[in-house]
């Protein structure tokens, strides 16, 4: 694998005297094609010497950094032109760190916006017919031109990507092309990189996360597990199987190094941790010799599978772009996001982070939580409304809803006939629960995630425990006004992620107790977790070690698994689904229905039709006949059940499914008044 920053260009020794530029006013990037740079807002050109204040360690001090403009086509040409010869050269992969704009770099480079140089300005207008005004300017987020241009850095970025890896597949089809980037919150709007759309135009996804490099405290590594989980989630939104991390582990620490590498290996990331910021020291020579061997035993129960979330959450970049501004001091959605998530792993709520562009999903999840998704527009508002009133449920917070998608504030919620509220009768810290067609939406426009973010203090040593825990209650009693139930419960100071391949179940659990600042080896404990059903084929293994078993038994409509937990341990298990179930799902009564889309709900104990409709079905069967009247119409033999009814059909009908499965049947019917021309 070859590295290549193509963003990001060093010449050393440009400086030797280090008075802060080049000493001959030669023979540098940024002497001999000063065109080629991004440029900040106030016109300077993104051009560094290490003598200069706040230089990040990677710039030597008699060195000159430079960070280059995607858009220059004398450069872009170059670097593609290099790709492919790297490729044809038999490069097997090609390893493309920083995929960003140069926000912030040293004391003196910051809130720059880059890159405002004559090329970018021109590409666009070319995508957009929008004109950006020369430097210096300042952000105006009441103009048309800025807030298309911050939303156009994105597709500036990716599309230089995606033209990097087409040129690499070009030198050679079977070269793959391998980002990293560290974007993660407010880095996604500065470094005008979108890691939800990155993956797609890539082969492999690698991150980097800069610690923690010392034992810190409990809810330090908790926004570590949410930030890693995002990336995880959007990694695999786009097909990527595996997803690497870089991280940096203090040297010679081993507890600190078992701890950090029992994270990565809940969430699934693939291991590179570094004992020094060199990006290439030895964390311990042991430890990683002991890891890398265990891995190698145990690596098809720690990499590809599914995550098993019946929980969605959306993740609103344009929120974050448009009422942050790319400020830490701004809208805060930037730590009320991860507080959320954050709440949610420490709840052990099974859940996965959804994009606002993955909407057409939202039925695949028992329930959806909406944190302070303020700037929403009105497609992605209807797609909430048909999703609860199709039977959904939703935890919304804070301002959803009550901005445009640009962030222009609205006179009321958009979704205020969903919440049962309008915004001028809002009360602060009240919680509102509203029945909308077949599901229910529970909300509150007290900032929660916001709130536990700031009390659990995950920049410091030492966290409000206390009120960050009393935050997490009001937002689970939001949850379980929802009727929301999770499929599995465990008790405090272990956190599991649950994941999921054909009929197996599998939970990684990961020991936080004991886990503080200057801590960073768990206190052995005995765990039980209750699993809703009747388990079997129950197996533990153990981190560093290898299988042992666990102790087994039913209590009611629960099974309970016991067991000593150290560190972390993955557990394994199936669910005895013997008792056969169908439901139809589509039509529902009380909806109405035109031309096969789902219209609105309506006062009526059956099901409206006009036109055309999909029925469709759920079972744990293998097989499902439709049948109307009592006459069968279709048989399906694979999930997802369903079957096209398109036929003149006029008045009153029964539709029934019968499900088929292990020898025995199961039904379910709805009554329908349908309006069917053919």
């Amino acid at each position: 694998m070859v590295y290549f920053a193509p963003m990001e260009m060093g010449t050393p020794d440009s400086d030797m005297n280090m008075d802060g530029k080049d000493d001959d006013g030669k023979d540098s990037t940024y002497t001999d094609h000063p065109d080629w740079l991004q440029v900040g807002i106030d016109g300077r050109k993104a051009v560094f010497y290490g003598s200069m204040p706040g230089m990040p360690f990677w710039v030597g001090e008699r060195d000159e950094d430079v960070w280059l403009s995607p858009s220059n086509r004398e450069y872009r040409n170059i670097i593609m032109r290099e790709a492919r010869e790297i490729a044809k050269a038999g490069a097997d992969a090609v390893w493309f760190d920083v995929p960003h704009l140069c926000f912030d770099f040293g004391d003196n480079w910051q809130n720059q916006w880059p890159t405002v140089d004559e090329a970018s300005r021109n590409d666009f207008y070319n995508d957009t017919g929008l004109i950006l005004p020369p430097p210096p300017l300042q952000p105006d987020w009441n103009n048309e031109t800025w807030l298309k241009f911050v939303e156009w850095r994105y597709k500036q970025m990716l599309d230089f990507v995606d033209g990097f890896n087409k040129a690499l597949k070009e030198g050679n089809p079977n070269c793959k092309l391998a980002i990293e980037t560290s974007s993660h919150t407010l880095f996604i709007t500065q470094h005008g990189c979108d890691t939800a759309r990155l993956p797609y135009v890539c082969d492999v996804i690698g991150h980097e996360y800069t610690g923690p490099f010392y034992k810190t405290q409990y809810y330090t590594w908790l926004v570590m597990l949410a930030t890693l989980k995002q990336w995880y989630d959007f990694d695999r939104a786009a097909e990527k199987e595996a997803s690497w991390l870089l991280s940096y582990v203090k040297q010679g620490d081993a507890s600190l190094a078992n701890f950090h590498a029992a994270l990565l290996s809940t969430m699934g990331f693939n291991y590179y941790t570094s004992g020094n910021i060199g990006m290439a020291g030895i964390v311990d020579e042991q430890f990683m010799h002991d890891y890398f061997a265990w891995l190698n035993d145990y690596d098809e129960y720690l990499y590809g599978w599914e995550d098993d979330a019946n929980v969605g959450v959306i993740f609103s970049r344009h929120t974050l772009d448009y009422l942050d501004r790319g400020s830490w001091e701004g809208y805060a959605y930037h730590d009320a996001f991860p507080g959320v998530l954050m709440m949610l792993l420490e709840s052990n709520i099974p859940f996965r982070v959804l994009s606002e562009n993955d909407l057409d999903s939202l039925s695949d999840f028992e329930m959806i939580i909406l944190p302070d998704f303020a700037c929403m527009n009105e497609s992605q508002a209807e797609k909430i409304r048909e999703y609860v009133a199709g039977g959904g449920k939703i935890v919304a917070i804070n301002e959803t809803s009550l901005y445009t998608q640009y962030g222009s504030k609205r006179k009321d919620f958009l979704l205020s006939d969903v919440f049962g509220v309008n915004y001028s009768n809002i009360q602060h810290e009240e919680i509102y629960e509203n029945n909308y067609g077949n599901g229910k939406a529970v909300f509150t426009m007290t900032p929660l995630g916001r709130y536990f973010y700031w009390a659990a203090q995950p920049w410091s040593n030492y966290s409000h425990k206390n009120e960050a825990e009393s935050i997490r209650e009001e937002f689970l009693s939001m949850i379980e006004k929802a009727g929301y139930t999770p499929p599995y419960h465990i008790g405090e100071n272990a956190i599991a992620i649950s994941y999921k391949k054909g009929n197996q179940k599998m939970l990684r659990v990961l020991n936080f107790n004991g886990i503080k600042w200057r801590n960073a080896e768990p206190e052995p404990q005995q765990i039980e977790i209750r699993v809703k059903g009747e388990v079997n084929n129950v197996k533990l293994l153990e981190f560093m070690d290898g299988w042992r078993n666990a102790e087994v038994k039913k209590e009611g409509d629960y099974s309970i698994i016991s067991f000593t937990l150290h560190t972390q341990a993955t557990l394994l298990y199936s669910i005895n689904e013997s008792t056969l179930y169908a439901k139809i799902m589509r039509p529902q009564e009380g909806k109405l229905y035109l031309m096969d889309r789902d219209v609105m709900s309506i006062s009526s104990n059956k099901a409206i039709i006009i036109g055309k409709i999909t029925l469709q079905a759920e079972t744990n069967g293998d097989r499902v006949e439709f049948y109307i009247d009592n006459e069968l119409k279709y048989e399906d033999n694979e999930a997802p059940y369903s079957w096209l009814w398109n036929e003149f059909a006029l008045g009153s009908y029964e539709i029934k499914i019968i499900a088929h499965g292990s020898g025995e049947t199961a039904e379910d019917n709805v009554d329908v008044l349908i309006f069917n021309l053919a």
